[in-house]
């Protein structure tokens, strides 16, 4: 009766609210419904029928009906036990459905169940992603490049590098481009910070019967310390849980992942995808195989350790009501809570208050692209399948995602409202994630730069000039800045840096460059100042004199994404480990 009065509330079926609710396990449910209905039960005989091909998949895991064949020729119906077929099945009969062959499954068993009839032509699918509608655009279409070239234009890259030590002409002209780049970069990220953010957390509650059904990406690999904070959080969302099209996205093969969430099973009405090999088993690939049976109107995506503000799906849906039908996504902060942890993790947390408080923000006021974060970003699920979801070959998926909505005619904005997570503890870690960042952005900008011009036209001049800053002048200036900082220390100690101007054009260039530095180190100070102050904590107002040494940090990572470039190493993922921090406080704490 609980149940009957939730789904009247909620608006959802009967048989859903009860899932939700009841706090039984799943098989022991589906098996006695399926009792009490007179209808069969999936079994293993159903895993070995005829193979079903991509569209087929997306089609029953949308819908929660797949029609097979036995292995003696007959006609079976597959159902998932779950949305208002159930109710439909109940008024059929028991001897109707048993004359018409019905199976009940339970949503993991379902979803394991489509997995192993589609198996290689869903793994097939899930590496094309956008490479189906738009190929120019991903990595799997870029020309193929002889190695003997890559070796050939990271030699000549490292070469101008070292030159610039021993060739005063070639220093000068080093320090110039990159004096020029960093200007430009510095005043548009001065320009950002003095634009306030127009997102403002949401009055209005919308009823839970009006409420669209959601869906939920988070894929896992390697991710057993973090599954039960994970679900707690899942769990933890304000929004009806029979509303909730959750999906864990794991790789074939990863028993500790799947040890964990046998330990703390999830709430019924999860979907557990076991995917299967095949391609790069990058994060990409499996959000797409994620999209392709996601049923909400809405969807979004998170990381294992994330903890997102329980009311973030509710704060998303108001904006994308009160945005233009255009508005394909939504971004919320990112907010770091193992402040505790170290240097490093301080400085990881003024960068992300800096990028999502004030920077992104400012980027979703003037209507510019937004190089998306990797999670909780909120998508209209039409939207996101025009522009074919996810590159698996790019391993910084979001910032590609983020530029080709642009490209593609959507727009983006960002949400007042915060998801925490973890920033790595150890050098080691944090250099192998800043490597995999900077070398997506390095790829994005080569994959969107092959059409400079079409890319203009689909965007206005300011937009235009926005994304080349966003992608390519972040990992430009990245590579730049510790040859200008070696090139600055080497002149110093040999003199010639302190030493009078021989004419007036080269004491105005040193001025300009002197002048740029420290226009360049209080942009970075500004960005970082406001983002503290609006985030907090007060404390790490202190670090901010250490950043420079942190961006040095971030330009050894560059000169490392650029060699895997080089060495073919391109799609190549390096896992950041979760669930290494025993100092993350709660979001009230931070």
């Amino acid at each position: 009766m609980h149940a009957l009065a939730e789904a009247e509330r909620a608006g959802v079926a009967p048989f859903d609210a009860l899932a939700a609710s009841c706090g039984l396990e799943e098989d022991a449910l589906t098996a006695t419904l399926a009792a009490s209905l007179g209808v069969g039960l999936v079994g293993p005989e159903d895993f070995e029928g005829e193979p079903i091909d991509a569209d087929a998949y997306a089609l029953a895991l949308r819908t929660g009906v797949l029609r097979a064949t036995t292995a003696d020729g007959r006609s079976r119906l597959i159902i998932a036990a779950r949305g208002p077929r159930i109710g439909r099945l109940a008024l059929v009969g028991r001897g109707r459905a048993r004359q018409i062959n019905v199976a009940l499954a339970g949503t993991r068993a379902f979803a394991d169940l489509l997995t192993a009839r589609a198996g290689a032509a869903l793994a097939e699918r899930a590496c094309q992603g956008p490479g189906l509608t738009f190929p120019k655009l991903t990595v799997a279409g870029l020309p193929a490049v002889a190695p003997v070239l890559r070796y050939a234009a990271s030699a000549t890259l490292l070469a101008a590098a070292l030159c610039a030590f021993w060739f005063d002409a070639v220093g000068l002209a080093v320090i110039a481009g990159s004096g020029l780049l960093f200007a430009t970069l510095n005043g548009f990220r001065l320009w950002l910070a003095c634009t306030p953010p127009s997102d403002r957390k949401p009055q209005r509650r919308t009823a839970d019967r009006d409420l669209p059904l959601y869906t939920v990406l988070v894929a896992l690999a390697k991710e057993a310390a973090v599954v039960p904070g994970l679900l707690d959080a899942l769990e933890a969302l304000d929004y009806p849980a029979a509303k909730l099209d959750i999906k864990l996205l794991i790789e074939e093969g990863d028993r500790e992942t799947l040890g964990a969430l046998e330990a703390r099973p999830p709430r019924p009405g999860t979907e557990v995808l076991v995917l299967p090999p095949g391609g790069p088993k990058t994060k990409p690939r499996a959000l797409n195989a994620g999209l392709l049976g996601a049923r909400g109107q809405f969807l979004t995506v998170f990381d294992a350790e994330d903890r997102p503000d329980p009311d973030q799906l509710r704060v998303a849906l108001e904006a994308f009501r009160c945005g233009p039908p255009e508005l394909a996504c939504v971004q919320a902060r990112l907010a770091i809570d193992n402040v505790a942890d170290g240097w490093l993790a301080r400085q990881f947390a003024i960068e992300y208050a800096a990028l999502f408080d004030v920077v992104l923000p400012a980027l979703g006021t003037l209507g510019l692209p937004i190089a998306l974060g990797g999670t909780s970003n909120h998508f209209r699920t039409a939207a996101l399948r025009s522009v074919g979801g996810w590159d698996p070959g790019n391993v910084t998926e979001d910032a590609d995602l983020g530029l080709r909505l642009a490209r593609l005619g959507w727009s983006t904005r960002t949400i007042a409202s915060t998801t925490w997570e973890e920033a790595p503890l150890r050098l080691w870690p944090w250099l192998k994630q800043r490597t995999r960042w900077i070398k997506g952005f390095m790829v994005t900008a080569v994959v969107h730069g092959r059409d400079l011009p079409g890319l203009a036209r689909r965007l206005d001049p300011l937009s235009f000039a926005a994304a080349q800053l966003l992608i390519g002048g972040v990992a430009a200036t990245a590579l730049a800045y510790p040859v200008v900082l070696a090139l600055i220390l080497w002149r110093g100690l040999d003199g010639s840096l302190l030493a009078p101007a021989e004419s007036l054009a080269g004491a105005a260039f040193a001025g300009l460059h002197v002048t740029n530095l420290i226009v360049g180190y209080s942009a970075g100070l500004a960005c970082g100042w406001m983002g503290i102050d609006r985030r907090g904590p007060s404390g790490l107002a202190q670090d901010l004199f250490t950043m420079p040494f942190y961006w040095l940090l971030v330009g050894v990572a560059a000169w490392r994404a650029l060699y895997q470039i080089a060495v073919a190493r391109t799609t190549h993922w390096e896992k950041t480990a979760h669930g290494v921090s025993r100092r993350r406080a709660q979001p009230d704490q931070v």
